[in-house]
């Protein structure tokens, strides 16, 4: 089995960046933040729309058995699409809520909400959280972080870039034993995240995933020997048990193919057993979303440059 634990999906494009700056998607892949134009997608995504369909495509082509979706203030919150896409392919997709954090005297209500609709994860922006100068362990959003972990529900959370957020996160967790987490970007070990991001794997039912670490390596190319570096050390200092492969679909795709994302690791039999590559890309994202297994196993379909 095999899961990706870091991707999104969107059908139109609405967010902001720190709750202020808006993202405006154009055509082929375009996106415009502000005033600047860049390509936030493959180019070949004419409606620069990231849909589920597409997604599900990428997966059958590289023998991908479940997305976990992420959602991203800067996309703009995709609840109605999430919940919908769910519906529409079966078994395919964990996807995780996202309540409007900026009005946090609402927040429990709207989560409430989301559970009430079958949701069973919220997604912490926490680098928007952080430039808007709100705090993840403010108050109003402890009561939920308690009910998630005594309802057994998943925080996935993209901390700020280094280690700022991180007694934030130990009071929630110290607070909320036995909380579910995942924490995105592989804890930004290239813009100051280690060892604190990292250290918090350390508390029960905490995980880390590697959704755009090949963005952080992006200078290196494929196959990202620093990526893999930064994965044996943090199996050396957590243990693998604790890792989950991610793809960042669809933006990391700007500059490296899906497969490359995966295959990276997957391909990788002097760096990691067979054993570590199970657990690394799918039986500990299996484990922490309580995922079942597939009923036949998925391969990568051939390529044509390989005939």
């Amino acid at each position: 089995m095999i899961v990706d634990a870091h991707m999104h999906i969107w059908n139109r494009l609405h967010g902001r960046i720190g709750g202020k700056t808006p993202l405006v998607g154009l055509s082929n892949g375009m996106i415009r933040i502000g005033d600047q134009p860049m390509l936030g997608m493959p180019a070949c995504f004419t409606d620069s729309l990231a849909l589920a369909e597409r997604f599900v495509a990428e997966m059958d082509a590289a023998g991908v058995d479940v997305g976990v979706v992420v959602q991203e203030e800067m996309d703009g919150e995709q609840n109605d699409y999430c919940q919908e896409s769910m519906e529409r392919f079966p078994g395919r997709f964990f996807c995780h809520a996202l309540p409007d954090f900026f009005t946090p005297q609402a927040f429990q209500r709207q989560c409430d909400d989301l559970f009430a609709r079958g949701f069973r994860g919220i997604k912490v922006p926490g680098g928007h959280l952080a430039a808007a100068g709100i705090r993840i362990d403010d108050d109003a959003y402890m009561p939920v972080w308690q009910r998630m972990a005594r309802e057994g529900q998943v925080m996935a959370v993209d901390l700020s870039e280094g280690q700022g957020q991180v007694p934030q996160m130990r009071r929630i967790l110290d607070a909320c034993p036995g909380l579910k987490v995942a924490i995105g970007h592989f804890g930004m070990p290239t813009r100051g995240g280690w060892p604190g991001q990292l250290e918090l794997c350390r508390y029960d039912n905490v995980y880390m995933e590697t959704g755009g670490i090949i963005w952080l390596y992006r200078d290196e190319g494929y196959p990202f020997p620093g990526a893999i570096d930064a994965i044996r050390r943090a199996s050396d200092t957590v243990g693998m048990h604790k890792l989950m492969w991610g793809s960042d679909w669809p933006r990391t795709m700007v500059d490296f193919t899906y497969r490359q994302s995966l295959d990276f690791i997957r391909r990788n039999n002097k760096a990691f057993s067979e054993e570590e590559k199970r657990q690394l890309l799918g039986e500990n994202a299996a484990s922490l979303y309580g995922l079942q297994p597939p009923t036949t196993i998925r391969q990568p379909v051939g390529l044509i440059t390989e005939g």
